[in-house]
């Protein structure tokens, strides 16, 4: 188990862009052409890094993998589960459910000295999956809606196989890794909304969105309230808000920007673990994320490129952190 998810953790960071360029030369083969497609099954494979920074520190590196179904096709245990939450202030007109899995590495900066370093955050991994239950219809005020459920469950700690992922990956030894955080379970539940109000040129060609989305988290991994929007401007904007049949397929592309504030009460990859004492750091209480990016749409394949700059998380941090992402998503 633990050369498996090694193994893939290097095939998944170091052959990503390969990836890219794979499926950006397989699209590109293909008519020049976009395509919504968000009522039909989609799957994404995103990885997280921030030697874009020139950094190897904090938030260092994350793969996340994932499958949604098509509009509408819920097993039983989904179909009651959407049954029984209230749709408020949303018309539900297309519902998903779906599976992922993920691995999140933490580190402090100093990475030669074995001994703990109490002014910088604890090492820490995450390994964990997850089910999903996406919603999206007419807002009740008017734009579009999307809301998602998902349930984050692993395990931090060694079992995590943090330091064998960036021993792989980073192609460099690490020697705290005996001060990582102990083994423990892992639960989150967190609840999304999102709204999009959209600006098209007459022929449709050129379009505006603006997205703002609100969110809460709670579980022993985190336990936060988010609010942000985000801004998308480009040519034949895919709408994945829209339900039922896609659009004509066309090319797509366009660059975005989005801030996320987050007022957390809880980051186990600071407050140390739960049950036990463990090392620990004082940790802010208002954090923000700044991301921009571009996504091109070749038919069914999206590839995404982004930078995201985050605020100091604890308050002994010095500077902000960055870390690069690519995105492969594809919808069949």
């Amino acid at each position: 188990m633990r050369l498996l998810v090694s193994f893939t953790a290097r095939v998944c960071s170091s052959s990503l862009w390969l990836i890219v360029c794979s499926l950006g030369w397989w699209g590109g083969a293909l008519p020049c052409l976009g395509d919504d497609g968000w009522e039909g099954g989609i799957a994404f494979l995103n990885w997280d890094n921030d030697f874009t920074a020139g950094t190897d520190r904090h938030y260092t590196h994350g793969v996340h993998a994932g499958w949604f179904s098509r509009d509408d096709h819920l097993p039983g245990f989904f179909k009651s589960l959407s049954r029984a939450i209230p749709s408020l202030g949303i018309n539900v007109q297309a519902q998903k459910w779906g599976l992922g899995a993920g691995q999140e590495l933490y580190t402090p900066g100093n990475l030669q000295t074995s001994e703990v370093i109490l002014n910088d955050r604890p090492y820490a991994g995450w390994l964990f999956g997850n089910a999903s239950l996406q919603r999206r219809g007419q807002g009740s005020f008017g734009p579009l809606a999307m809301e998602t459920f998902r349930l984050d469950f692993g395990l931090i700690g060694p079992p995590a196989l943090g330091e064998e992922t960036q021993d792989l990956v980073h192609n460099k030894k690490a020697r705290g890794w005996n001060n990582q955080l102990s083994t423990e379970p892992g639960l989150v539940l967190s609840y999304d909304r999102k709204y999009r109000f959209a600006l098209r040129s007459r022929d449709d060609f050129w379009g505006f969105d603006f997205i703002p989305h609100a969110g809460v988290s709670a579980g022993n991994v985190a336990t936060y309230f988010a609010v942000g929007p985000a801004i998308r401007f480009g040519i034949n904007l895919p709408n994945e808000f829209a339900a039922g049949p896609a659009v004509p397929p066309r090319f797509g592309a366009y660059l975005f920007t989005a801030i996320d504030g987050r007022l957390v009460l809880r980051n186990i990859f600071l407050d140390g673990n739960t049950f036990q004492s463990s090392h620990n750091v004082e940790k802010e209480l208002l954090v923000g994320d700044f991301k921009a990016g571009l996504t091109v749409v070749l038919k069914n394949v999206e590839l995404t490129i982004a930078q995201t700059w985050r605020s100091r998380e604890f308050e002994s941090q010095k500077d902000i952190d960055s870390f690069g992402s690519a995105t492969v998503t594809i919808k069949f």
